[in-house]
């Protein structure tokens, strides 16, 4: 079986996901020319940005060089495992919890503090996050979160 070239696989992966060349250079910190490069294999991504893009395609850095034409030497040195998700991301699944949580309660005592608590601790997280985010897609992402919290209320 022949195998499948890095550049390919890494252009594959960023068609799935519906990302341009810029937005992925955005996120691994090279130039939208160095993704080009990549995808067209006129480079070999280094073992830094193999595990960067592995975190964002969100799959182990061995899945992401397996049966391709990354050289083995490199593929060796790589880690076994990369941090997959955001402390945004982290923060939007809990805060998919902490929703699920209260929408569920019901009728219990202190409901208002409850709410009260629920609305303070993620209208701060949130606006925190307003403050920090300036990539477009994570932009929509926390509308879409704020939007959820306006309309979460507890069974009264």
């Amino acid at each position: 079986m022949i195998p499948q070239s890095i550049g390919k696989r890494i252009a594959d992966l960023r068609h799935q996901h519906g990302w341009t060349q810029e937005y992925l250079a955005e996120r691994v910190g090279v130039s939208r020319v160095a993704v080009s490069h990549i995808e067209l294999d006129l480079s070999v991504p280094s073992e830094r940005t193999v595990s960067l893009l592995a975190g964002l395609f969100k799959i182990p850095p061995h899945e992401l060089v397996a049966e391709t034409t990354y050289p083995q030497a490199k593929a060796d040195r790589l880690p076994a495992a990369v941090c997959s998700y955001t402390e945004l991301e982290v923060d939007l699944i809990l805060l998919e919890r902490d929703v699920w949580w209260l929408e569920r309660i019901s009728k219990p005592t202190g409901n208002q503090r409850l709410q009260q608590e629920f609305d303070e601790k993620w209208r701060a997280r949130l606006a925190y996050w307003d403050n920090q985010t300036v990539d477009e897609k994570q932009q929509e992402t926390l509308s879409l979160a704020w939007k959820k919290i306006t309309g979460v209320r507890l069974n009264t």
